[in-house]
């Protein structure tokens, strides 16, 4: 949890346009978690989130779509 902690901050200090209310640290087992961003309204708002993913450093983005 401490490392997706970490990971949620650098996202916010080092992205200044990213709307920081859309992160969000899912547990999936005892000892893993996910960074999470969403949900979002729009394709557009994803593409442009996608992008400053990206131009981050992230080298892989999966997304998924909840129904």
């Amino acid at each position: 949890k401490e490392a997706a902690n970490i990971l949620k901050q650098r996202i916010i200090a080092e992205t200044p346009n990213y709307d920081v209310k859309k992160i969000k640290i899912k547990k999936k087992t005892s000892k893993e978690f996910e960074v999470l961003s969403g949900p979002y309204k729009s394709i557009n708002s994803l593409k442009n989130d996608y992008i400053d993913l990206k131009i981050f450093g992230f080298e892989e983005l999966d997304i998924i779509i909840n129904e």
